[in-house]
């Protein structure tokens, strides 16, 4: 569904290969070092990959890794190679190496080229042994200037309007994995460059920002987000960022720093812009709540980005041109296409960016808020009023030929008009 042809989900060991060294010069006295893991590291970032799988099977384990946000087979290795490597990563990430029972996560930093990355590793019982998921966190380009993210000059100009007025209740909306953090902390590095006090309260806090008071949420002591919030509010803060707003607590919690006159940042699950207010609506804020405090949304996916050096065009297949034709927009003559090239790995894509949907409620939409108007409602009226969607501005990017059709569907940005 991403544009990737068969021929790309062969293993691909020319991905991993310091890794592949290590393993084969392995021998039974290196066993308990950690050699293998640092190579895999090291292998992964140079791959741009952010997340590492150490898949169990009956027979092997095999290494994946998520490029671009496309699973890529890497490696297979034999049981003992597979449990040997499985145990190095839990002894860095202070795991317990006995097969695991239950879920198990932890972490470690790794220093690579004097950058810190910080690895958060989960462990979690198969049938075929213990397979191991660990995210590779650094920080990108875009995590110190918003203008790499992919907004386009108009969103931009909304979200700025909205730090100058330091007020009311910014959200950024999207499903796991769409690039929701890395905004907010752009925004979080653009503000520490002002005079004003930004607080944030997270669990976990992922990055470290210096400048930045980054409170972390520990249930354990009775810090969470009720209290820590009332805290937050106590130290005199202009921003207040909630790191994610997923139960009714922290529900409220934006809601309180909103309504006292501070501006409050927070990411939110939710399929488009729109789709925030149902989202707010189960958490259990009611209608008043929401309009009075509600200011604006962005919405977002994250999709691959075409190398440049060997994209092609060619026409919409069959799949693309039904899409289009379903979302009710124009099916093109030639659309963009991956290739592969060295520039690339031979993968075609080469980076992500960032599609947008950059909402500011008015007075209509808040009284539609106030009405208990569902999502359907609501979104007919932004199209109504020609309000750009996520999928114009994919479309766009598609066109520019910096990401492809199949992208957008792969991402859930390409969805159906509401009227089909």
């Amino acid at each position: 569904m991403s544009g990737i042809n068969q021929a790309e989900r062969k293993l691909r060991k020319d991905l991993l290969k310091d890794f592949y060294r290590h393993l084969n010069e392995t021998d039974d006295e290196q066993a308990e070092d950690t050699l293998e893991a640092y190579a895999l590291i090291n292998d992964a970032v140079a791959a741009r990959a952010t997340d590492i799988h150490l898949d169990p099977f009956d027979d092997q384990y095999r290494i994946r890794l998520r490029i671009d946000g496309v699973i890529r087979d890497a490696v297979d290795l034999a049981p003992g190679q597979g449990l040997r490597l499985g145990n190095q990563f839990k002894a860095l990430a202070r795991l317990d190496p006995i097969p695991a029972v239950s879920s198990a996560e932890g972490s470690f930093v790794y220093l690579l080229d004097d950058e810190e990355l910080d690895l958060r590793v989960t462990a979690v019982p198969c049938i075929g042994g213990d397979k191991l998921a660990i995210r590779l966190l650094k920080q990108t380009d875009g995590m110190t200037d918003i203008k790499r993210l992919g907004i386009s000059d108009e969103g931009l100009g909304w979200i700025r309007r909205w730090m100058d007025a330091t007020g009311g209740m910014f959200l950024v909306a999207g499903p796991t994995g769409s690039g929701k953090t890395t905004t907010l902390y752009s925004l979080l590095h653009e503000l520490k460059m002002n005079d004003s006090h930004v607080i944030t309260l997270e669990d976990p806090v992922e990055y470290a920002i210096p400048g930045i008071n980054q409170i972390q949420v520990n249930e354990r002591y009775g810090l969470n987000f009720e209290n820590g919030t009332l805290a937050m509010l106590r130290l005199d803060p202009d921003y207040v960022l909630i790191g994610e707003v997923r139960d009714r607590p922290s529900a409220k919690a934006a809601v309180s720093v909103a309504t006292s006159g501070r501006a409050l940042m927070g990411t939110l699950h939710s399929r488009d812009a729109v789709g925030t207010i149902a989202a707010l609506r189960n958490l259990g804020l009611d209608n008043f709540e929401i309009a009075t405090n509600l200011t604006l949304v962005a919405a977002q996916r994250l999709v691959a980005r075409l190398c440049p050096e060997c994209r092609t065009q060619r026409a919409p297949d069959s799949i693309e041109t039904q899409w289009l034709e379903k979302c009710g927009r124009e099916v093109p003559e030639k659309t963009w296409a991956p290739v592969g090239c060295p520039s690339c790995a031979g993968l075609g894509f080469k980076g992500r960016i960032g599609i947008f949907e950059i909402w500011q409620p008015n007075q209509a939409d808040y009284e539609m808020i106030l009405r208990h108007e569902n999502e359907h409602a609501m979104r007919q009226a932004l199209q109504n009023r020609d309000v750009p969607l996520m999928l114009d501005d994919g479309l766009d990017k598609a066109a520019q030929g910096l990401t492809t059709l199949r992208e957008l569907l792969r991402s859930g940005t390409m969805l159906p008009a509401e009227n089909d």
